[in-house]
């Protein structure tokens, strides 16, 4: 009721952004108590499923926990490529570099189309100075076709972005 209440001042325009943000409040808490509900069928939850709650955890900054789902789907699903390339994310995220490129490498081993992790292989191997690396794994990406991942890529990365990565390996292989 509330938040069709809500949904319905906002729609009206003549709300605040207060009400914005109680909606976001409202969606926020009932996302974590599905979270919550979800973890605590964990054993029942199908690999897809499995899958959305780690990236859930993953979007919220939640990176132990998202590893564990992660670990959990690389064993039940080990040819499987997003899981883990989702978790080298994590283990980047969490500073974890060398852990990350295992997983990413996992990625690549399973899926050698798999955009986004040779971007983060990149970004994981420039944090331990393996520059040489980490351009030949970005020229990679780039030669790649995102749109033909078949995983609809995350976009996590701008054109801007990635030229910038290209632009700081570049400049670090002439020092």
């Amino acid at each position: 009721a509330a938040v069709q209440y809500l949904a319905q001042m906002d729609k009206d325009s003549s709300s605040s952004m207060q009400t914005k943000l109680n909606l976001a409040y409202i969606a926020d808490y009932e996302a974590k108590r599905l979270m919550d509900l979800a973890l605590s069928q964990e054993k029942e939850l199908k690999p897809a499923e499995r899958f959305s709650l780690a990236n859930m955890y993953l979007g919220r900054e939640k990176y132990a926990e998202a590893i564990r789902l992660y670990d959990m789907l690389n064993k039940e699903s080990p040819k499987w490529s997003c899981p883990w390339r989702h978790k080298g994310e994590a283990l980047y995220k969490s500073g974890d570099y060398p852990a990350a490129i295992t997983s990413l490498e996992m990625a690549i081993e399973t899926n050698e189309e798999h955009y986004d992790a040779y971007i983060w292989y990149a970004m994981a191997l420039s944090k331990l100075e393996r520059y040489q690396e980490a351009k030949t794994a970005l020229d990679t990406a780039l030669s790649l076709d995102s749109e033909e991942e078949g995983s609809h890529f995350d976009e996590e990365f701008s054109d801007d972005q990635l030229q910038q990565l290209y632009k700081d390996l570049q400049d670090k292989l002439k020092k």
